[in-house]
């Protein structure tokens, strides 16, 4: 698997980003060192190397969320070849980060397929899914970014480009988040085994909740009520948990107790400002599926 962050330094908190999620805090003063800092160390706290990738923008572009390259598309596992579905971002600033994408995935020579998405039907990328089951069950989150509409189109598109492999298609369950607190699934839930996930108890509704342990097994899917919101905007890395710095103090324990990882804290924080922690800065890129 390939691992992408992409460097902050065209991140900013803008006023036209006001209201794009509960989060962003207008008045926060970016300061370029400090965010460098942070995102050094998430890069760096990877037990594997990460690819680093810099977003030489003109300067009269303004890519201020671009450091979330998790928004920036979402790898398809099992295909021949490494293949990622381009976003159709929701807001204005983010839509201008396309060309810069396509460059990026041009230059690690993954396969781009586009998103018939609209305004009415936008798709950012691996924050809105996750992918269980060797990639042969998807979970999706919608209502705040992306919507109903989305998932639908994703169905259809999905169904097309497997079996145009030969290759059985994923079954999607899409959920509706009930809190915008958890605007991404990214936010709301976190999968730390192939066949596992925790989730915020304010992030779904009980029928959801339901929906989703008939998905997975009920067994398979743990719930947590906390005041941190980040603390599942989380990566697996090994025997690591790579988080936030937990406003919690119980969390860490709760977290290792369930995952059976060793929990690892990053401070993000000045990301957290724009919306956005570990798992928001990291673009997981599946490898071709093996002929043996």
């Amino acid at each position: 698997m390939i691992r992408i962050c992409t460097e902050p330094n065209t991140f900013e908190i803008t006023s036209a980003q006001h209201g794009q999620n509960p989060y962003i805090d207008i008045e926060y003063p970016v300061v370029k060192k400090e965010a460098k800092i942070q995102h050094n160390a998430v890069t760096k706290s990877f037990s594997s190397p990460v690819y680093v990738y810099k977003i030489l923008s003109e300067h009269t572009i303004r890519l201020p969320d671009v450091v979330f390259v998790a928004n920036g598309g979402l790898s398809l596992p099992r295909l021949p070849t490494p293949h990622v579905l381009l976003p159709y971002m929701k807001y204005p600033q983010r839509k201008k980060e396309l060309q810069y994408l396509k460059a990026l995935f041009k230059d690690l020579h993954i396969q781009m397929l586009s998103f018939p998405g609209s305004d009415s039907a936008p798709f950012e990328g691996q924050a809105e899914l996750k992918w269980f089951h060797n990639g042969t069950l998807a979970v999706g989150g919608y209502g705040f970014r992306s919507t109903k509409k989305s998932f639908d189109i994703l169905e259809t598109l999905l169904i097309r480009i497997y079996k145009k492999y030969g290759i059985v298609p994923p079954k999607i369950l899409a959920l509706p988040l009930e809190s915008d607190s958890y605007y991404h699934l990214d936010v709301a839930m976190l999968e730390y085994d192939d066949s596992k996930c925790i989730v915020h108890t304010r992030a779904f509704s009980k029928k959801s909740i339901q929906a989703l342990e008939g998905f997975l097994g009920k067994g398979n899917v743990s719930i947590l009520d906390t005041e941190d919101s980040f603390c599942l905007n989380s990566v697996v890395d090994g025997e690591h948990l790579l988080t936030h710095t937990l406003s919690d103090p119980a969390v860490k324990g709760l977290l290792e107790e369930k995952t059976g990882l060793d929990v690892k804290q990053i401070d993000t924080s000045v990301f957290e400002k724009s919306g956005g922690s570990v798992r928001c800065m990291t673009l997981d890129i599946y490898p071709a599926m093996s002929t043996e």
